[in-house]
């Protein structure tokens, strides 16, 4: 893991994710670059006036260059941190095309949630995941975790044999490797609209066995509804430092709306989750 990206919400402060990636960064040595986007007005009712228009452009410029000047405070920032690479960049543009195009070149992408920033709710989260097309790290912003430091002592997985908790799991596998425990939560079931005809399914605790990490399995028997409180406590019982769950959508024809369980865990989720759609 050599580039990881944090997205800031605003300019002004070091939020806890921010602080969250910076600690990742330190950990593996590996480059941190903080996005700033400014994203346009792009609504404005048909009687807004040309003096309207050009007041909202000069104070998208005067947002723009304000961002720009916190470039050298972000620096400093980090290198205290013992962050030696690290880059702030800002750019005009909406959100999720601009965060998709820069996650090609990255490795993880930190984000908050429940902050105050207009991308903050779970809702705007989701959105984030289900498009970014890259590992995502959410870090609760009000929670009470020690966000100045990224604790992987232990490590809660969850493991439903689906595609998704198949792409986290071999995302996560660099925080897995530095684990000292990693429980599996284990909720598979067999899907009874499959093809009749399907490959021998790869076994997980083998898979993750070659690549170094065991783990203690633990049954998780809840579904539907109730998966998404169950699975936080399981990981909660499991002194868990972090969450790793693959991100859900309802269906690929709406992809921006969140699986009950994804939502939940993001809603009410205390400790930082390692996210993959």
């Amino acid at each position: 893991m050599r580039d990881i990206l944090a997205y800031a919400s605003n300019h002004q402060t070091f939020t806890p994710s921010l602080c969250y990636a910076a600690a990742l960064a330190k950990q593996f040595e590996a480059r941190l670059n903080a996005l700033y986007v400014q994203e346009p007005i792009t609504y404005l009712p048909t009687y807004a006036a040309i003096g309207l228009v050009a007041e909202i452009a000069r104070f998208t410029e005067e947002e723009v260059e304000a961002a720009r000047q916190n470039g050298a405070r972000f620096t400093r920032w980090a290198s205290d941190r013992g962050v030696a690479e690290n880059d702030w960049m800002v750019v005009e543009g909406a959100l999720k095309p601009v965060l998709a195009e820069i996650c090609n070149w990255h490795d993880l992408l930190v984000l908050g949630v429940g902050g105050d920033s207009g991308w903050g709710s779970v809702g705007r989260v989701g959105e984030l995941l289900l498009s970014c097309g890259a590992p995502c790290v959410v870090v609760p912003e009000r929670s009470a975790i020690p966000t100045s430091e990224a604790r992987l002592a232990s490590i809660a997985v969850a493991w439903n044999g689906s595609p998704e908790s198949v792409r986290v799991i071999h995302a996560a596998l660099p925080l897995l490797a530095r684990a000292d425990r990693v429980t599996l939560i284990d909720g598979e079931t067999v899907d009874p609209t499959a093809n009749l005809v399907r490959f021998s399914p790869m076994r997980i605790e083998p898979y993750l066995a070659r690549h170094g990490v065991k783990v203690v399995r633990r049954r998780l028997e809840v579904g539907g509804d109730e998966a998404g409180a169950a699975l936080l406590a399981a990981a909660h019982e499991a002194q868990a430092d972090l969450l790793v769950m693959g991100a859900y959508g309802k269906s690929r024809f709406s992809e921006w709306l969140l699986g009950g369980a994804t939502r939940h865990v993001l809603e009410y989720a205390t400790l930082p989750l390692f996210m993959r759609h």
